[in-house]
């Protein structure tokens, strides 16, 4: 081979090693853990469409690629804890802090009050929920002061996020209220559709006239408001929630985020 045409193949050579962990570095793989909510059945409920839609922009514009992974919620935040990948939707408590790093807000979770409407009260501060039982998901947050205060003011009811099974014990009179957890502020519409999914499965054990009314109510003062995030232990980071923050920047300006919103 001429000595110009080795030269030149070293340094074709040289600069495809180089361009190679260039590419590499674009195209980041990490897993995401996320909460699954099971059916009556027992199985996984698909991912709801604004969070498919959510994740595939994120994807997109962050250039991570995702590799889901569902469990239970305590179980995904142990796992995270434990540094199996970066985590969705967990909200900020002093505690984590210590244990994880935070993107910017993706968008706003209020806990809300659901109750038989037969035994609906008055919530307009925790000091309301004296010696009653509230059902949370199991491992969630609901903000540092309901949390110091669970088992102490009031009782926990700790549940899975299958609302079918916690609107049972919601009837069955096991507490006085659960707590649910959405993004929207229209609670009139979020208690019409809560009935219209779950009120059938109990009009067998409620007589003609009860039937007509609302089962469940969902009462209007939210117990907390709390920002939503990607998270994962800032020793495993490598940049990711660098490269969300901007992709979650981009969603706001470009008005994604509220399109997703109304897909909620």
């Amino acid at each position: 081979m001429p000595c110009f045409l080795r030269l030149f193949v070293c340094l074709l050579l040289a600069c495809l090693s180089q361009a190679a962990p260039v590419h590499a570095q674009t195209n980041q793989h990490a897993v995401l853990l996320m909460s699954e909510e099971q059916s009556d059945e027992g199985k996984v409920m698909p991912i709801p469409a604004a969070v498919k839609t959510l994740l595939r922009y994120l994807e997109q514009h962050s250039g991570i690629t995702f590799d889901v992974r569902r469990y239970p919620w305590k179980r995904a935040l142990e796992n995270a804890e434990n540094g199996e990948g970066l985590i969705f939707g967990i909200s900020k408590t002093q505690e984590r802090l210590r244990s994880f790093k935070f993107s910017q807000p993706i968008f706003t979770d209020l806990s809300l009050l659901v109750t038989r409407c037969d035994s609906k009260f008055v919530f307009q501060s925790l000091d309301d929920l004296k010696d009653k039982t509230i059902g949370i998901v199991r491992g969630t947050s609901n903000g540092d002061k309901f949390d110091r205060l669970s088992n102490v003011l009031f009782k926990v009811e700790d549940d899975t996020n299958n609302n079918s099974r916690r609107l049972e014990k919601l009837y069955l009179g096991r507490m006085d209220a659960f707590l649910l957890y959405s993004s929207t502020n229209n609670i009139s519409q979020l208690e019409k559709r809560l009935n219209r999914q779950y009120a059938a499965k109990f009009a067998t054990q409620f007589t003609t006239n009860q039937t007509k009314e609302k089962l469940f109510c969902i009462l209007p003062k939210p117990v907390s408001s709390m920002d939503i995030h990607i998270a994962v232990r800032p020793d495993l980071d490598q940049g990711l929630i660098q490269k969300i923050d901007r992709a979650i920047a981009r969603a706001h300006q470009e008005g994604e985020l509220a399109r997703v919103y109304a897909l909620r």
